[in-house]
């Protein structure tokens, strides 16, 4: 293996035989080579000194006075929603579910489940209402014109799906309809 350095040496040779010869001429003509003084400078010895840890602070025990826990956030909720259904038993027994609604500012899904868990009642609506009753009741006068139409289908010969669908009817009215006014409608063409 060819060393980096001792080529580096030999490439050098050259210069260091040159200044050696001119140092011999120098010394063989009566030349001097003075030493200066030394600077002064000494440094500091290195000394190795194994470090003791710091002292510790005395312990001291502080007698802490306990405080009151704040409530739970979970005890706040309850506390809230008790209040809340407090609020809407006192409403419910003049105003109706929307109206209790838009009075407290919430859904109307939440005053139903609170009126489901708390078994609050509330003034029945003058118009239907949300589980509009109103509608529920069957009109007789309604019905009729559905049997005219469903016998006219029947005649043209339109599915009882497709029968549905002109009148915009579900099948559970259609089904009334025609055992109301017996009509035989059959259920395959």
């Amino acid at each position: 293996m060819i060393s980096i350095l001792k080529n580096e040496v030999e490439r050098l040779r050259p210069a260091s035989e040159d200044i050696a010869a001119r140092t011999e001429l120098f010394l063989a003509t009566g030349g001097k080579i003075e030493e200066g003084p030394a600077s002064g400078y000494t440094p500091k010895p290195i000394t190795y000194k194994t470090q003791m840890p710091p002292a510790s602070k005395p312990l001291v025990r502080r007698k802490v006075e306990a405080n009151t826990l704040p409530l739970d956030k979970t005890d706040i909720r309850s506390q809230d929603r008790l209040k809340l259904a407090e609020q809407i038993h006192q409403l419910g027994v003049t105003l109706t579910k929307t109206e209790v609604a838009a009075e407290l500012g919430v859904s109307r899904r939440l005053i139903y489940n609170y009126a489901a868990r708390y078994d609050i009642t509330f003034k029945p609506p003058t118009r239907g209402g949300a589980q509009n009753l109103v509608r529920r009741e069957t009109d007789e006068a309604r019905d009729a014109k559905y049997a005219e139409r469903i016998r006219a289908f029947l005649g043209l010969g339109i599915t009882r799906r497709q029968c549905c669908g002109k009148l915009a009817i579900g099948n559970k009215a259609f089904e009334r309809i025609i055992s109301a006014h017996g009509i035989d409608y059959p259920k395959r063409s």
